[in-house]
This record gives structure tokens, sequence and C-alpha cells, in this order.
């Protein structure tokens, strides 16, 4: 779980999954989903939640360095299933930028030198968690595309300058990109989320989340976008808050 986050922050999140009742089956796929056994479902279910029944077929790889046995395979009965299956499918034969001649990796990444053009076509940059300058990716976050940005909008004035000048002494230099850790956050839910810093700082809780929005405010490109996103996640925090006190002050209804 949140494999390529920070300790403290993986820490975070398992902790969160646990208080709220949540099973983390971690090395384990689905291999099948089939229909449920009609004399297994309780006779007083409604028919809605009854046309949702299904059996869940796991395969739990086995992680002992000893043992290297067949996996474990155990069958799950479920009233309902919910399915996430992430936004970018792992297949390269798909349209758009992998449907390029740019060179790709197994998950689609365009390869780039690390001044973030690509061989062979070097007007062509890419960043973000669409490229790959690296043996070893970069995690795909927001800084790391904000920073590459600052480093690519350069590379690009220089390439423009030296295609216009015509001299190769007055051209610019490309930089290469350099990742500075900044820290992670991490929404973990409407008034909760953690925090690890560069500085060694570990925050968890709502605290966090307030910090979190001021962090995202501050780090917006325009000082009016920063007060409106500072502005506008803080009232809604307020609303949300006012909304939970109100709920617990009300009484329940007697409908006798």
């Amino acid at each position: 779980v949140l494999e390529y986050a920070t300790e403290h922050n993986r820490n975070a999140g398992m902790e969160r999954l646990k208080s709220a009742g949540v099973n983390v089956m971690t090395s384990t796929s689905v291999a099948e989903v089939s229909s449920w056994d009609d004399g297994a479902h309780n006779d007083n279910m409604s028919e809605t939640l009854r046309k949702q029944l299904c059996t869940v077929k796991l395969t739990t790889a086995n992680e002992s360095f000893e043992d290297e046995g067949e996996p474990e395979n155990t069958q799950l009965a479920t009233t309902l299933l919910l399915w996430t299956a992430g936004s970018t499918p792992t297949s390269i034969r798909n349209a758009g930028i992998r449907n390029s001649v740019l060179p790709r990796d197994a998950m689609g990444r365009i390869l780039t030198s690390p001044t973030l053009n690509v061989a062979n076509y070097l007007n062509v940059f890419a960043i973000g968690d669409c490229s790959r300058p690296k043996k070893v990716p970069y995690p795909g976050t927001a800084q790391v595309a904000m920073q590459m940005a600052t480093v690519a909008s350069w590379n690009i004035y220089a390439t423009l300058s030296k295609k216009y000048s015509g001299r190769e002494q007055d051209s610019l230099k490309l930089l290469p990109f350099s990742y500075l850790n900044l820290g992670e956050m991490m929404t973990l839910g409407t008034n909760d989320a953690t925090i690890s810093t560069l500085g060694g700082i570990e925050l968890s809780g709502p605290a966090a989340s307030w910090l979190r929005r001021l962090v995202y405010a501050v780090r917006m490109p325009t000082p009016g976008q920063g007060l409106f996103a500072a502005v506008d996640g803080s009232s809604r925090k307020l609303a949300r808050g006012a909304l939970r006190n109100a709920r617990r002050k009300s009484k329940p209804v007697d409908w006798k």
C-alpha cells in the first residue's frame, strides 16, 4: 500500500484504513468474478442488492523467500463489488501519445534525455508522469511535473534561440533536470491528511489537512489563484465542519 510514499505517510494511510474497518490484502489480484450461488443468499435481502451478489476468486502471491510454492487461491463472497482500475491502462496499444513514433517504455512513458527532450526529436520535450528521463522513474507527483516545467521552459527557449540565431557560439546551454524532493503531502479524507517534509517534519490529522491546503495555495502560479485556492478551500472546510457539528447536535426523529 502506497509503495512509493514515505514511511510516515505509508503508516498513516494504513492506520486510517484499519480504523475504518478496511481489510487490506497485499500481493493479491482478482483472478475471476463469478455469479453467486442462488441458494446462498438471504431471502430477506432486497431485489436490488441481490442483483449485485457475486463471488470473487483471489490469487495471493507467496512472499516468502524460503517457500516459492504456488500462489494461494481463495474465494470471497460479496454483496457488492467496486472495481477501481486506475486511469491509465498498461497496454502500449493506445491512442494519443502512445500511438506516436516517440520512444516509450513498457508503461507508455516517453523516454527523454536528462534535458527532457526526446532523442532524435530534439525539439520535442516531455514532462510529468508521461516522461521518463532516467532509468528509475521519478514519482508521478505534481511537484516533479512543476520542477520539470521550469527546466523544460528554459530548454525550449534555448532551443528556439539557437534555431533563430543561426550561430552555435551564441546558443544557450540546455539544463539537465535535477529533482529536489520537497516532501510529500497526501489527503486521507475530508478533514484528514498526512505530510512529511524535506526538513523532517511529519504531521497527520486535521492540522495536516489545513497545512496541505495552505501549501497548495502558496504554490499557485499567480497571487490571485493562490488567494482563491486558500479562501475556497478554507470556506468549504469550515462549512463541512459546521454541518458535522449540526448533525451531532440534532436529535433523532420520533416517528411514533
